[in-house]
């Protein structure tokens, strides 16, 4: 029996002890979601007779994240959240580990009441993610399809002025850090900083933005790759249920390093519409025109750039963006200059109908037009996608892709996707490389 008191007592003793370490805890709230995907790639080297390694692949992935946001004293807020990005039946530590994917405090009213500061590993997706949505930095979690990668959270300090209509953010991102070795200096950081204004109309549905972004990085080789972007962006529905959209952004800047020296002086034209039909199964349209600027010299600019030919740097900088244009398109033209993200005249046409309750329809065409031909040299061999060499045509006619997708709601918690792209190479590809590719992919999406 005293046994049993003493034991009584400690337990008392650890809960008296323990109160006072979660009174301040108003509300905490558990959710996340578990996304797998079966996906089958073919051809993405437009090459049938396989003579630069396997054509097709089929592999599944999987995306599990668990958030838990907590409010504290008033005003005060976390949010935490662990990810893992994995292919099935791949066990080692960079597959399996859970890795940080959000982690930051909110400060709201902090000491002025419009004041909102956000400050920690954290999401910032700035309009439509034309300059400012996902880092592309993270190499913890390695998946094939790294194109699918949900990790798009960035370190940084955020301050939100709410003005209302008027909200201000001003960012300060680390991309990269580097560390001091002693007495050695290694000035070898990626910093972002940015001031976005966005104001919303009574009228129209109507709303206005415009940002000051700057990218500044360096290394022990890198002298200076400075980005700046000046951007409007605006949106209103002139009519019920039609929508027009458009953003205009400039980039100026520099790049210094290892004898080359180039002024940036690029631009990019979003313009779009979308228009919802009031009929049965809810049939709605849209076009969009998506430009690029390029640059006519062979690579992936900076460094790669022919400072023979050429004073300025054009090809649009595509910075941290987070858009997607065509599946397969957007895995294989991915970097700087590449047609698609930059040095891109994209024509976009997309059609959905609700046929029966609870399942979309979906069609998006997409005709890709270079902004500026590629110089063809080195043989006419240019490496996209990071991997993939090309055999490549001075012609601006990139290619042609059809998009087809099912998106069925099982339940409120579950949904199921089934997309499948097929990419047709233009006229910008030799004969060596001129053949379809296409993807297929179905999706199950858990949310709890």
């Amino acid at each position: 029996m005293s046994k049993f008191l003493k034991l009584m007592s400690v337990l008392a003793i650890v809960a008296l002890i323990a109160v006072p370490a979660f009174a301040e805890v108003q509300n905490v709230k558990v959710s996340g979601d578990i996304d797998s995907k079966m996906i089958t790639r073919n051809n993405y080297d437009f090459n049938n007779y396989k003579t630069s390694g396997a054509d097709e692949d089929t592999w599944f992935m999987s995306t599990t994240r668990v958030q838990i946001d907590a409010d504290l004293t008033d005003n005060v807020a976390t949010c935490v959240r662990l990810l893992n990005q994995r292919d099935w039946n791949v066990e080692n530590d960079a597959k399996t580990d859970l890795d940080l994917d959000l982690s930051y405090v909110k400060l709201k009213e902090m000491f002025y009441a419009p004041l909102t500061m956000t400050i920690g590993r954290q999401n910032i997706r700035l309009g439509n993610g034309l300059v400012v949505g996902k880092p592309n930095t993270f190499t913890g979690t390695a998946v094939q399809a790294s194109d699918l990668s949900e990790r798009k959270s960035f370190d940084a300090i955020r301050a939100t002025l709410d003005y209302n209509p008027l909200v201000v953010d001003l960012i300060m991102a680390k991309i990269t850090a580097g560390t001091n070795v002693g007495t050695s200096k290694n000035d070898d950081d990626t910093n972002l900083y940015g001031i976005n204004a966005a104001y919303k109309f009574n009228q129209y549905n109507s709303e206005v933005e415009a940002y000051i972004i700057t990218k500044n990085a360096r290394s022990a080789t890198l002298e200076s790759d400075k980005v700046n972007v000046y951007g409007v962006r605006g949106s209103l529905e002139p009519i019920s249920k039609l929508v027009v959209n458009g953003e205009l952004a400039m980039q100026n800047g520099d790049y210094r390093a290892s004898g080359v020296s180039l002024d940036r002086s690029a631009y990019a034209i979003d313009l779009g519409a979308a228009y919802a039909i009031d009929y049965k199964w809810s049939p709605k349209v849209a076009l969009n025109y998506i430009y690029r600027s390029g640059q006519k010299n062979q690579g992936n600019g900076g460094a790669d750039a022919d400072v023979n030919s050429a004073s300025k740097y054009k090809a649009w900088d595509k910075m941290y963006e987070d858009q997607t244009y065509g599946i397969i398109a957007n895995r294989i033209f991915d970097g700087n200059n590449d047609g698609v993200e930059s040095n891109g005249s994209t024509i976009n046409v997309m059609a959905s109908v609700v046929p029966v309750q609870d399942l979309t329809v979906a069609v998006d065409y997409y005709n890709f037009m270079l902004a500026q031909k590629w110089k063809t040299s080195d043989a006419d061999i240019r490496l996209l996608n990071g991997s993939n060499s090309y055999y490549v045509n001075a012609n601006k006619a990139l290619g042609q892709e059809v998009d087809l997708s099912l998106g069925y709601d099982y339940t409120e918690d579950v949904k199921l996707g089934l997309v499948a792209g097929f990419f047709l190479p233009g006229k910008a590809f030799s004969v060596q490389n001129n053949d379809m590719a296409s993807t297929v992919m179905a999706d199950v999406k858990v949310s709890f």
